[in-house]
């Protein structure tokens, strides 16, 4: 900008100094030219006067002037040449001469005799004779010249003063127009940067303090924007699932995270159609319905092994800004939920089918008690039955709610407990089951204090150890180790049963899962489901190690600080 007004002032000053210099020129020459026709009717005033006076003939008169300061010519009615002061030719012809054909003006040329330029004048005098008189043109062009380059050198001047002149007061102008663009720069930055009043026009100190008034409020709205936007991310990133917007284009305009991790997006993935940034036909169809119907969708899609929900909103868009969002698009992965929700449907289904048994067989019972088809000998056989059946049933039912109690992990009631007592009551408690198989149970237990709640550690003791004396044949052994190691209880239950083929390995902590479907036993289906859950409770892990005709090991670890 400094340059370009630099630039302009001198060109508009040299245009005016060219026009001045023109009208001078103009001017001088008219006036130059006026001068000489003065000079010169003066000069042949003076020479025909001394012509007039002179005593002699024609040619003294012309010798007695200094041929190096005039040109004097006589010339006859003819325009013949009489005398000269620089040609000694007599007779020659002159009459064609402008200077003789008008009289009395003032004509200039080369003179072919002296070999320089002349201005020429001429009269016709009273003898019927010629006077005409020439100077030389190099003195006039001379005193031009002077006053030419007098012009010149004053033109040049002042041009280099009001260049200065002019460069300094570009300086004061443009400098309050350095500190705009500072300001602005750091305006761009997202900075305020103060710009000093000290212009010496008071106009432009005004604009400056407008313009950091403006500066000051621009940059606390672009402060208040960007911690807006930057807490909106943060929100945005803390929802623990992937959000999407798109415009009425169906581009994308915005992603968080959760989706760029989801969808495996690339930063520049702003602005493309949602089938190619999301390459999935189903999201693209619900976009675009969403857009056009205004239509929301909710379903299900499957990626790497997840379940992701879907929830496509419309939003209403009022302007035609492609930045401006219209479709909102929300992604969370609910692998463990639709997981849940099946293990609560087969929970149920399985419940209802373990229950159902058990009434089935107490209705049977009770029906043919009361109808009297049971003899009063066999009655109380039919009531053993009603009792094993209710007994089973009451189990079930404890362990559905030992395991809902698991699995809701409430307040956590814990005490100093010693395990190896409670392990000694559980021994007690399971004896007379082992024996009915001729069972041995070898017992190897130390001493162990563990912050608990005794009821997880009596069930978790039980259910292994009655897993273990159900599935072992007659007169086997079952061993029972408990220890520590490091910083961790270690429970150990091995028996000599018929082992647990792989297959079935990594399915036997769940509910009501069996081995084999086919046979029938006392069991509610939940015991190892229930240790699962203990042992996760006290933040442990569970190993199974089996085989077929085999036995089975299972050894249980936990934390004794926990």
């Amino acid at each position: 900008m400094k340059r370009t007004l630099i630039r302009n002032n001198v060109i508009l000053l040299l245009s005016a100094f060219t026009l001045f210099f023109i009208v001078i020129f103009f001017s001088l020459f008219n006036f130059e030219k006026s001068n000489q026709v003065k000079f010169m009717t003066f000069i042949l005033d003076e020479v025909e006067m001394e012509y007039e006076n002179h005593e002699g003939d024609i040619p003294s008169f012309i010798n007695s002037y200094d041929s190096e300061n005039r040109r004097i010519t006589i010339l006859d009615n003819n325009g013949l040449v009489i005398a000269d002061t620089h040609d000694d030719t007599v007779g020659t012809d002159k009459s064609t001469r402008p200077e003789i054909m008008n009289l009395g003006a003032v004509y200039s040329r080369t003179s072919a005799t002296v070999g320089m330029e002349l201005i020429y004048i001429a009269r016709l005098m009273d003898d019927g004779n010629y006077l005409r008189v020439a100077l030389e043109i190099e003195s006039q062009i001379a005193a031009y010249n002077r006053v030419v380059w007098v012009l010149i050198l004053s033109a040049i001047g002042f041009i280099g003063l009001y260049y200065v002149g002019l460069v300094q007061v570009n300086k004061n102008l443009l400098k309050p127009w350095q500190q705009v663009k500072k300001g602005m720069t750091a305006l761009n930055q997202g900075k305020y940067e103060m710009m000093s009043l000290n212009s010496p026009y008071p106009e432009i100190n005004e604009i400056l303090h407008e313009m950091n008034g403006i500066n000051l409020e621009t940059v606390k709205h672009v402060k208040a924007i960007e911690a807006y936007q930057t807490q909106l991310n943060k929100l945005l990133n803390e929802m623990k699932q992937g959000v999407m917007l798109f415009n009425k284009d169906d581009q994308m305009v915005y992603f968080n995270d959760d989706a760029k991790a989801l969808f495996d997006l690339a930063d520049d993935s702003i602005g493309q159609p949602s089938y190619y940034a999301l390459r999935n036909n189903q999201i693209k169809d619900a976009i675009a319905q969403a857009n056009r119907e205004e239509k929301s969708s909710t379903f299900d899609i499957k990626m790497n092994g997840k379940i992701i929900e879907v929830k496509i909103f419309h939003a209403s868009a009022q302007g035609q800004n492609k930045r401006e969002a219209s479709v909102l698009a929300l992604f969370k992965d609910v692998t463990s939920e639709r997981k849940l929700e099946q293990m609560k449907r087969d929970f149920f289904s399985h419940a209802s089918h373990e229950l159902k048994s058990p009434l089935t067989a107490i209705r049977g019972y009770a029906e043919l008690i009361e109808l009297g088809v049971v003899k009063e000998k066999e009655v109380t056989s039919s009531a053993h039955q009603i009792v094993k059946q209710t007994e089973t049933m009451t189990a079930l039912v404890e362990d559905m709610l030992m395991l809902s109690r698991l699995e809701n992990l409430q307040e956590k009631l814990y005490s100093n407990q010693d395990l190896n007592q409670i392990l000694s009551t559980v021994i007690d408690h399971m004896s007379p089951f082992a024996k009915e198989k001729n069972i041995k149970l070898k017992v190897n237990a130390n001493k162990l204090m563990m912050m608990c709640d005794p009821l997880d550690m009596q069930k978790l003791f039980k259910n292994l150890i009655e897993n273990a004396i159900k599935y072992s044949e007659n007169d086997k052994q079952v061993d029972i180790k408990l220890d520590q190691m490091d910083e961790q209880v270690v429970f150990i239950v091995k028996d000599q049963g018929i082992g647990i083929d792989i297959e079935h390995q990594s399915r036997v902590f769940e509910r009501f899962y069996r081995v084999d479907k086919g046979r029938l036993d006392s069991g509610t289906g939940l015991g190892l489901a229930i240790v699962k859950h203990i042992v996760m409770k006290y933040n442990g892990s569970v190993e199974l190690v089996s085989g077929l005709s085999k036995g089975t090991q299972i050894t249980v670890y936990m934390k004794i600080s926990e």
